[in-house]
């Protein structure tokens, strides 16, 4: 498994989550959208933690 692809790709989505965020009206489904580009963001992290631990 490539660890840094599988990062790359949590935090693009995270950076796509953000992006409709910023584009909802609702107060709710923005903060819906920016908590799942927060997760998104973590599981990017754990995967750098992992390559690095893989390493």
């Amino acid at each position: 498994m490539d660890f840094a692809e599988e990062a790359a790709r949590h935090r693009y989505q995270a950076e796509e989550l953000r992006a409709k965020a910023g584009l909802m009206s609702d107060a709710e489904t923005r903060a819906l959208y920016i908590r799942m580009a927060d997760a998104y963001e973590a599981m990017a992290r754990n995967e750098d933690r992992v390559k690095r631990a893989s390493d």
